[in-house]
């Protein structure tokens, strides 16, 4: 009798040809360098931010704008913040993809009724650059010259910095919440959290202040910033005025060690030439005749050391050192110039160098005293602070109205020069507003903001129609090519501010995911011993069928590029476990049926019928709450749910459709007939 039927060998070969790919790629790479083979060593399973180790970046959503906009009597002006919302995610999205990292996970979540944008951004190298790619607001922005000053600017500001300090009063604990909430992306309003120093270090302000408070506290009144000085964005450095709020976080009394930079005391006997820097225009030797003068003098030098400072006055040109015997006194480290500095610290005390050459001449040096470097121990404050930064500092430009929003396309064109430069393509709404613009400002300047940074200021000599602009002053080709790229990819609708970064070094993902394998490992050995030990051989077939789902869900993964995070191996375990009790349950009804005396082949299609709806009914509940976990659940639960929908439909094919497959082989052996075998009590 053909013990294989046509299915179950169907079911192994699959089996097989699957478990080529889901073999370890120790296994895998021993394969042939065939195109299948390559194929199937490159597929991998490609690990989540929590078992790879990487960063998770938080962003914040400032719709301050969009609200305002909405509030307004034009209804014609509101906007979705949902529409919103998900255009900013998907922009950062696109900007992610273009840093080629496998599998980013990138969605929004509600804080604190605050809308977030979540990028978990898995073995990402290098952190900084990615914070720099993927937080950067590239909104494009026109302004002009601000002719006069708003009065009352700095009264109002004053007025919303009081009513942050007053929230801030209220519940120091929530200090980082208030100092998230009012920062906005231009950085006129800036929170810093954590700052940190020793008392002597701090600023004029933060040193004044700091030593009178206790920690947890919040300072009562508003601090006049001074003493910080930006860089504005037309390159300008100004001090940066404005009102802080101060929190002092913790103050810790440290032992601090100072160093003292070893110094040398030298004298030294220089001979210029002609064009030496700083040489006197009495010097009208040459080069060659300086150095030949020097190495006559270093012999006169030598044979009387003790007479050095006689010498420096007869012969040194150097007219700060006269009259004291070419002392230089005490100097430090990077006083001099490097050579002199190097020659000097080399010797010891009482010797003469050889002849050093510098920009201003040839010299012979004698050190006469050394200073060691010192280091001593004191005890000083520590300090840990945080602030909210209400910025006043004046800014020259004022916003025409013409943003990104009226943006449609930018490309890289080439100037008269051949210089790059990025031609702007406004919407029908941006070019009017833009020749309407330039025709006001013909004869003024122009300025071009982009992410906050002027990139030009070009003057206008007539009006412009046709919707297009050019950036120019750009630079570069590779710098155009980016700028065109960045503004095309998508100007954000909303700034964006980080709120939170997050790092999971790669060692601890590491030990993760060795921890996970091992409990899995291991839970599914007790498993197999178990099904074994109890149901004997039809034990045996459901530890096979365990196996082939193994090498589905493994190969499912590999093929697809599922992210696999410890919440999913978490799901796929669960599944195991509902496999296994899908397989409880048709070999207590076949028990059952062999008890009563049917045929086995009769008892194991009896006990499937009876098992089925069973495991329907639990299997579909249980897929029905993977989809709302998905739908409602965070990035964790996600991960759960679709690896335990993946495992719950899996586990019911090799449930239902490889364990019978198995099973029907008996049919008609002797071994069909041994109650032993099987489980079941004898009649």
């Amino acid at each position: 009798m053909k013990r294989f039927s046509k299915g179950l060998t169907i079911i192994i070969i699959g089996a097989l040809l699957m478990a080529v790919v889901a073999m370890p790629d120790s296994v895998k790479s021993k394969l042939p360098s065939d195109p299948v083979s390559t194929w199937a060593k490159n597929q991998k399973i490609t690990l989540g931010l929590d078992l790879q180790g990487g960063t998770q970046l938080d962003y914040r959503i400032d719709l301050r704008k969009i609200e305002e906009r909405n509030a307004d009597d034009d209804e014609s002006n509101n906007v979705v913040v949902r529409d919103i919302v998900e255009g900013v995610r998907a922009t950062l999205e696109r900007r992610v993809n273009g840093l080629g990292v496998s599998e980013p996970n990138i969605y929004t979540s509600d804080v604190a009724g605050e809308k977030h944008v979540i990028v978990e951004l898995a073995g990402i190298k290098d952190v900084e650059e990615a914070k720099a790619i993927v937080g950067k607001t590239i909104q494009l922005e026109f302004k002009e010259p601000k002719t006069e000053e708003d009065p009352d600017a700095l009264g109002k500001i004053e007025a919303e910095a009081s009513e942050t300090l007053k929230k801030a009063l209220a519940d120091p604990d929530k200090f980082e919440t208030v100092g998230q909430n009012v920062q906005t992306s231009d950085e006129k309003i800036l929170y810093k959290g954590a700052e940190e120093g020793w008392e002597s270090e701090l600023a004029v302000k933060q040193k004044e202040i700091l030593p009178t408070m206790e920690a947890g506290q919040v300072y009562g009144k508003l601090v006049e910033n001074s003493g910080d000085f930006i860089v504005t964005p037309d390159r300008q450095i100004k001090e940066r005025k404005g009102f802080l709020i101060l929190k002092l976080d913790a103050k810790e009394l440290r032992d601090k060690t100072e160093k003292t930079d070893g110094e040398v005391r030298a004298s030294h006997i220089l001979i210029a030439y002609e064009g030496a820097e700083r040489a006197a225009e009495s010097v009208t030797r040459t080069k060659e005749e300086a150095s030949a003068e020097v190495r006559k003098i270093l012999t006169e030098v030598q044979a009387d050391p003790d007479n050095f400072g006689t010498l420096a006055e007869k012969y040194s040109d150097d007219p700060t050192a006269a009259g004291k015997g070419g002392d230089l006194n005490f100097f430090g480290k990077g006083t001099m110039t490097p050579e002199f500095e190097s020659a000097a610290f080399a010797l010891e005390v009482g010797a003469i160098s050889d002849v050093v050459e510098t920009p201003f001449g040839f010299h012979i040096i004698k050190v006469t005293d050394k200073k060691e470097p010192v280091e001593t121990t004191v005890k000083e404050n520590y300090y840990t602070y945080s602030e909210i930064l209400y910025d006043t500092t004046p800014d020259p430009w004022k916003s025409t109205g013409l943003d990104g929003s009226h943006f449609k396309s930018a490309s890289v064109t080439y100037d008269q020069i051949g210089a790059p430069q990025v031609a702007i393509q406004f919407d029908d709404e941006g070019a009017n507003l833009f020749e309407e613009l330039t025709d006001r400002l013909v004869n003024q300047q122009l300025a071009i903001f982009v992410g906050g940074e002027l990139i030009s200021a070009p003057r206008v000599n007539q009006k412009i129609i046709g919707g297009q602009a050019v950036i120019t002053g750009i630079g570069s080709l590779q710098t155009a090519l980016q700028l065109a790229n960045d503004l095309n990819t998508g100007a954000i609708d909303a700034p964006i501010i980080l709120s939170g970064q997050y790092t999971i070094s790669a060692s601890l993902g590491e030990n993760a995911l060795q921890m996970s394998l091992y409990a899995g490992l291991i839970g599914l050995i007790v498993l197999a011993l178990f099904m074994i030990l109890y149901y004997r051989l039809l034990g045996i077939f459901a530890v096979l069928a365990l196996l082939i789902y193994s090498v589905i869900v493994i190969f499912i993964l590999k093929t697809t590029g599922i992210v696999m995070t410890l919440a999913g191996i978490a799901g796929i375990i669960l599944s195991i476990g509902m496999a296994v009790d899908a397989n409880i349950l048709i070999f207590e009804r076949t028990k059952e049926e062999l008890a009563e005396g049917q045929s086995y082949i009769a008892a194991i299609t009896t006990g499937f019928e009876r098992a089925w709806s069973s495991i329907r009914d639990s299997n579909v509940s249980s897929l029905i709450t993977c989809v709302i976990l998905w739908f409602f659940g965070n990035s964790i639960i996600r991960g759960f749910a679709l690896m335990l929908a993946l495992g719950i439909v899996v586990s019911m094919f090799t449930a239902i459709n490889v364990t019978r497959a198995f099973l029907k082989t008996l049919n008609g052996t002797n071994t069909s007939k041994n109650r032993f075998l099987l489980g079941a009590k004898k009649l």
